[in-house]
């Protein structure tokens, strides 16, 4: 039998978890809906729940399923949403990249050849389109503009839920280690974010492991970073592994990436761009990549970003489109706005990223639906940062004038 039409590799082939530890999907699926549950509907979590048990769960079994028969899963609506806009989805991504023999069993014999490991919440910043639960720094601030918007999480968060997010520790612990190390021998990649990946240096005990067992040459290592810092331990042991490609999160040039991914230092981030730059000429399987989430803060400014990357380092970004929260998706923008955004884009029409960004824009109007969430949002957050987006974006004088 061949593929269904919304058939996704991603449960016959890729473990995840979420920067709490709990085992979800993937990274593109729906926050909130999309953790692997046990027979009490609890949230299976890395370091108790081993991965057979999370493989053969009813919530992997029920997705199966779905996938098999054609259907829409409510949790992959991004991918779907993307690709009814003319954008290729993640899931078409994988779907290229990975087959296996058992994709019409929807209770497989585990075969995990990716791994999205999110490496708790620790983090020195805290990016407007991010949350507590993937930045420890966020913690204290979120109650101060969780209600300003429909934001992931969406509500305000009690003194219990803030101890526990300032204590997320599951990274640290030798249980979380050892559970991985089933599979580790049929591991072809292994994806690490955060938070922010490189402050957590339990994975050098791990990484060590590897590479003592000779299977690090047979793995490839990706990481998400916002590149403020640049660890010794693991510069010394990047070059043991087949290759590591790390994709640097950047958002705006200079002053608009500091005001969206607050307290970045961007003279920082430049410099140890540069020393990234300089070790992929060194070694052959070390990769730099550029990854921009395309948002409401930066869409007027994307070709600036571009321009910068293709003049200083050769080559264009990797654009993610945001999806939540939905009051920063491009979508949002007025439609004068988005013709100038558009047009500010011209000198790279002929990239097909850039064509899907403008795409998905024009696809849908969600102005009368978070257009006013934008500005509540980017004010309150304003007012605890003492930032002004007008400084940087004149373009939305009238908007904010209009609610004042």
């Amino acid at each position: 039998m061949g593929r269904s039409p919304t058939f996704c590799i991603v449960p016959w082939v890729q473990l995840a978890t979420n920067a709490t530890g709990r085992y979800r999907v993937c990274c593109n699926s729906v926050p909130g809906i999309n953790l692997i549950l046990d027979s009490n509907d609890k949230p299976m979590v890395v370091e108790k729940n081993t991965i057979q048990e999370a493989w053969n769960s009813k919530t992997y079994k029920k997705l199966r399923e779905e996938l098999i028969a054609g259907k829409r899963p409510d949790m992959c609506q991004r991918c779907f949403r993307e690709e009814d806009s003319g954008v290729r989805s993640a899931r078409q991504r994988w779907n290229e990249k990975y087959q296996s023999e058992q994709e019409q069993n929807p209770n497989p014999k585990i075969d995990v050849r990716y791994i999205d490991l999110r490496l708790g919440n620790l983090c020195n910043l805290k990016c407007r389109m991010c949350n507590p639960y993937a930045s420890s720094k966020w913690v204290d601030e979120w109650n101060k503009v969780a209600d300003t918007a429909e934001l992931v999480p969406n509500n305000l968060l009690p003194d219990s839920e803030i101890e526990r997010l300032k204590g997320i520790d599951w990274p640290d612990k030798d249980e979380t280690w050892k559970n991985l190390e089933p599979i580790l021998s049929t591991i072809e990649e292994i994806y690490l974010t955060g938070g922010e990946p490189l402050l957590s240096l339990k994975q050098v005990d791990f990484l060590t492991k590897l590479v003592n067992s000779g299977q690090a040459k047979e793995i490839k290592l990706k990481y998400n970073t916002n590149l403020t810092v640049l660890p010794k331990s693991l510069l010394k042991i990047w070059p043991e592994f087949k290759s590591v490609v790390l994709n640097v999160s950047v958002d705006g040039v200079g002053a608009l990436d500091e005001y969206i991914r607050n307290p970045t230092q961007w003279n920082r981030v430049e410099e140890n761009l540069r020393k990234l730059h300089s070790l992929e000429a060194e070694y052959s399987g070390i990769e730099l990549g550029i990854h921009t989430t395309v948002q409401m803060y930066n869409i007027l400014r994307l070709s600036e970003v571009i321009q910068y990357f293709e003049k200083s380092f050769g080559r264009i970004p990797y654009l993610n489109i945001l999806n939540h929260p939905q009051c920063l998706n491009i979508r949002t923008l007025p439609l004068d706005l988005k013709n100038k955004a558009k047009e500010s884009l011209e000198d790279w029409i002929n990239q097909i990223e850039v064509q899907e960004v403008i795409s998905y824009m024009l696809k849908e109007d969600w102005t009368g639906k978070y257009l006013s969430e934008f500005i509540d949002y980017t004010r309150a957050i304003d007012k605890t940062r003492n930032e002004n987006i007008l400084s940087l974006i004149p373009e939305f004088s009238n908007l904010f004038e209009k609610e004042s």
